[in-house]
């Protein structure tokens, strides 16, 4: 997933655009590798705005440096989960629509707002609190997550196809000799095995965290990572892993761009996306430190216009988040420009606006359950 890729690189690289002191400044907190540049120069073109993005790896980052109040954002992209968490401590602001004209011309994808029905649903089972986080929050990007598989082992993929969570977890009666991996964040592995019981992902109790940590156990992860996964997958070391379905597309549009068809890729390695699974949506939102209010409303507006949300998606491995935006990008299918062509592709195969699922965003739960998850998690790697 591209947030990781630069996770060994300093926590806030302050990336400043084009402009002088003098003008109006949007401070912006991202993730890396996460933004179109050509996106924000042209902006800062367009209405005279100087734009600084700083960036940061971890969800937990972005809320220690709005919670400091050591540098005033002005808009913030942060997940599902602490995008509720936020909400509920106060710190973010109420979204102005008035100031986004372009919100009327846009339609969300299907999964974009079943994520933000999942979250005012889990919003309300917890407290009896109804929060709409439209009021909040503009979905940026979202994405699936899905089982990354070797095609090179023969029946894997139908196996898969047909038994979905099975396959990959059940390892005594479905690919016992298979390598199987797992991404490392505790919650990931925690909600997988949720799919796999049919039990929701959100809900925690001792029962369902024994019975999860049977079946991670069960599955015996000869693998924990995040990016490696991917990469062990395509050099033919590892036969399944969970991960961001962007973490496939990230290894997919390099081998596009070193000449292979999709097919060729496909198979020797794919992903398979089940019909019930995780799902994540990073979303601007604006934060109680934001001192360019105006300004923060002015980039949202902007990128919510299709053609500004194609152009910054055509840099970064996740969807667009409404449909006028996907349209633009598969409307490239049959381009002469391979890449383009390729980038229609996939979202087709993907991405897919019509394609029908259930789709389950992280909450953020009690630091509690979040301990005792991490502590299992961290015996059954250790083999105790």
């Amino acid at each position: 997933m591209k947030k990781f890729i630069i996770a060994f690189i300093a926590l806030a690289v302050s990336l400043t655009f084009s402009g002088c002191t003098q003008t109006p400044k949007i401070r912006i907190l991202n993730w890396g590798e996460y933004i179109n540049d050509e996106v924000v120069a042209n902006f800062e073109r367009e209405y005279g705005v100087n734009v600084v993005v700083d960036t940061a790896d971890s969800n937990e980052l972005f809320y220690s440096k709005i919670k400091s109040k050591t540098t005033a954002y002005d808009l913030v992209i942060p997940s599902d989960y602490m995008i509720e968490k936020m909400v509920s401590e106060g710190m973010l602001i109420e979204l102005d629509y008035n100031k986004l004209p372009n919100y009327v011309n846009i339609t969300y994808m299907d999964g974009v707002e079943q994520i933000l029905a999942s979250m005012a649903e889990t919003t309300y089972e917890r407290n009896s609190t109804t929060i709409d986080y439209k009021n909040y929050a503009i979905p940026y990007f979202w994405g699936t997550f899905g089982i990354i598989y070797n095609n090179r082992v023969e029946g894997l993929e139908a196996s898969l196809e047909a038994n979905g969570w099975d396959t990959y977890f059940d390892a005594a009666n479905y690919f016992p000799t298979a390598r199987r991996g797992m991404y490392d964040v505790a919650q990931f592995a925690y909600a997988a095995s949720m799919f796999y019981l049919g039990e929701n992902p959100n809900d925690y109790s001792p029962a369902l965290l024994s019975a999860s940590e049977t079946a991670i156990r069960g599955a015996d992860f000869s693998s924990w990572g995040d990016d490696i996964l991917k990469r062990d997958v395509e050099a033919d070391n590892l036969d399944m892993a969970f991960v961001y379905t962007g973490d496939y597309l990230d290894r997919l549009y390099i081998q596009l761009d070193e000449g292979k068809t999709m097919e060729e890729v496909q198979a020797d390695f794919n992903i398979y996306i089940p019909e019930t699974t995780m799902v994540f949506a990073d979303c601007m939102v604006i934060p109680y430190t934001a001192k360019n209010i105006d300004g923060a409303h002015q980039f949202i507006n902007y990128l919510l216009d299709p053609d500004n949300m194609a152009l910054n998606a055509s840099v970064v491995g996740y969807c667009t988040t409404t449909e006028q935006a996907y349209d633009i990008v598969v409307a490239y299918l049959g381009n002469a420009k391979t890449s383009l062509d390729n980038w229609a592709k996939a979202y087709l195969a993907y991405y897919n606006k019509d394609r029908e699922g259930t789709y389950y965003p992280l909450t953020s739960l009690p630091s509690a359950d979040i301990d005792a998850i991490n502590t299992m998690i961290q015996n059954v790697i250790a083999g105790d």
